[in-house]
């Protein structure tokens, strides 16, 4: 089992706060290249057009040779922070693979109950995932209270598409959630003033 607790990937060092995916959840993210994903859960969802939110997103895992579902999930969610002078938001991505989904009920013989659904109907393989990285570092008068942390993850599908899922304050939901989109747009938005940290691909 590839487990995140929450304080891997988090730094602290002076007035420098840095909060990136942690090296488990990168490789979490690896194992995922080359599968396709039909169908996302989620405990409950708020929508805002393209824009969706939900407290964690747990994405069933299939194997890659049979396409059978593994009884595994890739699970996404994350922590918010402040800074203690400016109260600048920051935000850990956590990532992990389960044998259940989170927050999703689960009855004696294994199907999950009543959860929320995210469906994508004409998805490919996974051929590429990037992990951008936002940082934002304010003068100040009593000195730099700098954040460092992973805003996004965007996956890439053979046919060219991509879904995007960040951290953010606008938009639906609440700080806590994670933000989920196929939208290009809102894509961009997640993403801006961002810059490409990682790069995994099948080579």
């Amino acid at each position: 089992m590839n487990m995140e607790k929450p304080s891997e990937g988090l730094k602290t060092r002076g007035t420098d706060y840095s909060a990136r995916v942690s090296e488990a959840g990168l490789s979490v993210l690896q194992s995922m290249i080359g599968n396709s994903f039909h169908t996302i859960y989620a405990p409950c969802l708020q929508v805002a057009g393209a824009h969706l939110t939900a407290p964690s997103l747990s994405i069933p895992v299939f194997d890659k040779v049979n396409g059978h579902w593994s009884h595994r999930y890739v699970v996404i969610q994350c922590n918010w922070s402040e800074t203690p002078l400016t109260l600048t938001d920051y935000w850990q991505m956590l990532v992990s693979c389960e044998d259940r989904p989170d927050r999703i009920d689960v009855d004696p013989t294994g199907a999950i109950v009543a959860p929320c659904t995210i469906k994508y109907f004409q998805s490919t393989p996974i051929s590429k995932i990037e992990v951008y990285e936002f940082e934002w570092s304010p003068e100040l008068d009593q000195g730099r209270e700098a954040v460092r942390y992973d805003q996004g993850i965007r996956f890439e599908q053979e046919n060219g598409k991509a879904f995007c899922v960040a951290c953010q304050l606008d938009g639906p939901g609440i700080a806590t959630d994670v933000h989920i989109s196929e939208d290009d747009a809102t894509i961009r938005q997640f993403l801006e003033g961002s810059r490409l940290r990682v790069c995994l691909t099948s080579a």
